[in-house]
């Protein structure tokens, strides 16, 4: 079994993702604590943009996109969220890590809409727990490099766990309130 945080080389780095994993069990709205995990990775990667898509029931798309780095204006100028088609696609029917210095060059890449901005360097990391697949954590941009490294897919790895145990824990949560409404 692969365990991204036994990558992580820097102390200070993996200090914040145990911070992080260890929210989940605060009591803290999901969008909220997802958003903190995009936010982390984006912080600790060095990433201008991250974002998190959580994949729909039949898994063949995303249901939710949350985003860190545009402002709502710039958001709402760039039109409807990504649906998991192009390279966030891929993550979705080949769901392991992906390294990309220039997302546009790539054979999957099905460009950008009007308005959004420009995007180079990605990494894309799947949202899993116990071999279920929840979505995909996904950054952008990362500032002074061409390219994300190593550590930082095993930052972004270990936070992806995270965000996928808190995923698991609301949707489960939710079959048990249907389950109660469903009983009465």
């Amino acid at each position: 079994m692969h365990v991204p945080y036994r990558a992580i080389e820097d102390p200070a780095k993996l200090r914040r993702v145990l911070e992080a994993a260890l929210l989940i069990e605060a009591d803290v709205e999901l969008s909220a604590l997802l958003g903190h995990v995009i936010e982390e990775a984006c912080s600790m990667t060095g990433a201008r943009y991250g974002a998190l898509g959580v994949l729909n029931d039949d898994r063949t798309g995303l249901s939710e996109y949350l985003t860190v780095g545009l402002s709502a204006e710039e958001e709402a100028a760039i039109g409807p969220r990504p649906t998991g088609k192009g390279v966030l696609g891929l993550l979705i029917t080949d769901p392991k890590p992906l390294r990309l210095a220039n997302i546009g060059a790539h054979g999957e890449s099905v460009g950008f809409p009007i308005n959004h901005p420009a995007m180079t360097s990605f990494l894309g990391v799947p949202i899993t727990v116990r071999g279920e697949i929840y979505g995909n954590l996904y950054l952008t941009d990362k500032v002074g490099w061409s390219e994300f490294t190593g550590e930082d897919e095993a930052v972004v790895g270990a936070l992806a766990l995270a965000a996928g145990v808190a995923i698991e824990n609301a949707q489960l949560h939710q079959r048990v309130k249907e389950v109660a409404l469903y009983d009465d």
